[in-house]
């Protein structure tokens, strides 16, 4: 901050205060009598600005106070202004003591700079010093009685720690009285609107706060609250990422604004992908029907446990010579956040599938020459471990381990980069769950880099290249989300950030131009740039492939199979519909959902054995087709418009015309 003198009137040696008799009165929480006598007004003018050079000399013209007093020497006036610079430094970098004990120094030179009474104020804020506080705020308000800030600041005291709302707001009006647009004053008025649940009345405050001042993260912050306390989650999210793209963090005091604010977005997002997941279930399976189109084969789903913690992987039917491809989900993951993680996948799928319309795809690949040079540039790390007596064969083990998955990753970064960016684009109802799901995943690849053994001993070009381009990732996310997680703050004390700056740098530059298969490229810049080049090779795509992996299991798919288990299924629809009458709507929703994220994988109709389990409905088992009935019949309750692609039609609706005859009702 830039310390000026007051405005004072100066003559010389001898500054003047101007002021109002009602002035000097309204401090003392009263209003004067209808003729004070000047000499009570005097000697209470003494008494408020006894803080001041003295001898203080007071002037009383009717409604007029003149107060003079002498001005402070050039040296002193020159050193405060200093000292109240350095004051003024420790206070934003959060040392308030310091910035204390610095600024009484200041007011010893010169009582009269009100700015560093303001500020020491502020500081005895900071520290929990109520009574200082005020005390140092209303000598400033006496100095200066058109100062905003200190009007907001005495005001947000009284209702925060004096519990005095009336007064609270009568010294906010006043600031609005001076300067009606204030930002701060608008804030707080904004705020005591909300505690009141006038919600509408507090956002239009708050909003007129942000159009004063878009710097003043505050702002946003409270409107979020105030939208989500009145229902609106989603427009809440919103404005907090409104807060982390334009609002700035202007000194220590603003740090705790920002880290309520991003609970708030975690807390929200993991919210909204939990109240999304039934929408999300029903986009993400018309996304795969968009893909499967695309590429031309199904595709099926797998649970189960994925190796080094990925998310999900995908297996493309022409690398495997099978008639589907693949996709493996990791069985612990959260169900809300598994959208994110197939609609990922299937993007992956997406991105080849177009290379290959245009003849342009290729396979990433790790071959024995490419496994020899990269070995090569190891050479010093495997002495190292000679040394340390691991055998040769342990060594080449771990070391192609840890080749294989740098390698994995160096594919995998500039893709996933591509991928995650479409998402947000293309879906905004994967966000939420998009945003929880990318911060697990990153939480984990973050535990692994951090762990001080496996920095030990990983090879120094390995880990520096998994450091750089996870610190390229770490930016794309933090870019990607507005900036509503610091997901960049642990890689920034690495000497190889500046390494990541230049890669994300260059990703920024490429990623709106970018045609299919240009992600191959972009994989070999990556490479290039941290040094793997020669780790790997590429192969093309003949763009056909012979099939040789085995079909689809009969039971799952074979719709013939199914029409004959008609009366069976009529059996298992009228249970279910007695069972959803005893059910609220998300129970059913509940159940629907868990059945249709165990039957991904298929569920077997020819057996009537009752061989699945459900949690939502847990002590009882299942058969394959008990299941697809509930299912069915849940999705036509809350989800009607939903095309399940199951052959259940006609069970459906001779079970219904059952079930409202004898009930006299729908289900």
């Amino acid at each position: 901050m830039f310390y000026r003198l007051p405005r004072f009137c100066q003559n010389g040696f001898v500054r003047v205060i101007q002021l109002k008799v009602a002035d000097l009165y309204a401090f003392e929480g009263r209003t004067p009598d209808s003729n004070p006598e000047p000499d009570a007004i005097a000697a209470l003018a003494r008494k408020q600005f006894s803080f001041l050079p003295q001898p203080l000399t007071v002037l009383v013209e009717g409604d007029n106070v003149s107060l003079s007093f002498p001005k402070e020497s050039e040296a002193a006036e020159a050193e405060a202004v200093r000292l109240a610079k350095r004051a003024s430094q420790r206070a934003g970098e959060g040392s308030y003591e310091k910035a204390i004990n610095i600024f009484k120094r200041v007011l010893e030179l010169m009582p009269s700079l009100h700015l560093a009474r303001r500020d020491l104020a502020m500081a005895y804020v900071e520290t929990g010093d109520v009574e200082n506080a005020v005390n140092h705020l209303i000598e400033v308000l006496r100095l200066n009685p058109s100062d905003v800030w200190s009007w907001v600041v005495l005001a947000n005291l009284y209702i925060r720690e004096k519990h005095d709302k009336e007064t609270g707001e009568k010294f906010i009006r006043k600031a609005l009285e001076i300067k009606p647009d204030d930002a701060w004053a608008l804030n707080s008025l904004a705020a005591m609107s909300v505690e009141r649940g006038e919600f509408e009345k507090a956002i239009e405050l708050f909003e007129q706060s942000i159009a004063s001042n878009p710097d003043f993260a505050n702002s946003y912050y409270g409107e979020a609250i105030a939208l989500n306390k009145s229902s609106q989650p989603e427009k809440a999210v919103v404005v907090l990422e409104r807060l982390f793209g334009r609002a700035k963090v202007q000194d220590a005091r603003s740090k705790p604004v920002y880290e309520g604010a991003r609970q708030m977005y975690l807390k929200l997002q993991g919210e909204l992908a939990e109240r999304n997941e039934s929408e999300v279930f029903k986009l993400v399976q018309s996304y795969q029907i968009e893909v499967e189109a695309l590429s031309g084969y199904p595709v099926r789903i797998q649970t189960g446990e994925l190796e080094a913690k990925v998310g999900a992987t995908i297996q493309m039917a022409w690398k495997y010579n099978r008639d589907f491809h693949l996709l493996k989900l990791r069985e612990d993951y959260p169900q809300p956040l598994t959208g994110h993680l197939q609609s990922h996948e299937l993007t992956h799928l997406k991105l080849e599938s177009l290379a290959r319309k245009q003849s342009r795809n290729k396979f990433f690949s790790v071959s024995a020459a490419t496994r020899e040079t990269a070995l090569r540039s190891l050479g010093n790390d495997i002495r190292r471990w000679e040394k340390l007596g691991f055998t040769e064969s342990k060594i080449q083990e771990v070391s192609l381990d840890l080749i294989s998955g740098l390698c994995g990753f160096l594919y995998n970064c500039p893709l996933d980069m591509i991928i995650e960016r479409e998402l947000f684009n293309r879906f905004p109802l994967i966000r939420p769950a998009q945003f929880i799901s990318s911060g697990i995943l990153f939480g984990e690849a973050l535990k692994t880099n951090t762990h001080a053994d496996v920095r030990k001993f990983t090879p120094r070009k390995i880990l520096n290249a998994s450091l750089a381009l996870n610190g390229t990732y770490a930016l794309f996310l933090e870019d990607l989300f507005h900036g509503a997680a610091e997901f960049a703050a642990s890689y920034r004390r690495e000497e190889t950030f500046g390494l990541s700056q230049r890669i994300w740098q260059h990703w920024q530059t490429r990623a709106s131009q970018l045609a299919p298969s240009d992600e191959y490229d972009l994989v070999d810049e990556f490479a290039e740039m941290v040094g793997l080049r020669g780790w790997f090779e590429w192969q093309s795509d003949s763009g056909n492939h012979e099939i040789t992996a085995e079909p689809l299991k009969e039971g799952t798919t074979n719709s013939p199979l199914l029409k004959t288990k008609d009366q069976a299924a009529v059996m298992y629809f009228l249970a279910a519909f007695k069972r959803f009458d005893a059910m609220t709507p998300e129970q059913v929703r509940e159940v629907a959902y868990e059945i249709a994220m165990v039957g991904r994988n298929g569920l077997d109709y020819s057996s009537p054995d009752q061989k699945y389990t459900l949690k939502s409905l847990a002590d009882e088992r299942f058969s394959g087709l008990q299941l697809m009935c509930l299912m069915f019949a849940g999705f036509k309750r809350f989800a009607p418009e939903h095309d399940l692609q199951m052959d259940l039609h006609e069970p459906f609706l001779a079970a219904l015309q059952i079930y409202q005859q004898k009930h006299g009702g729908g289900s």
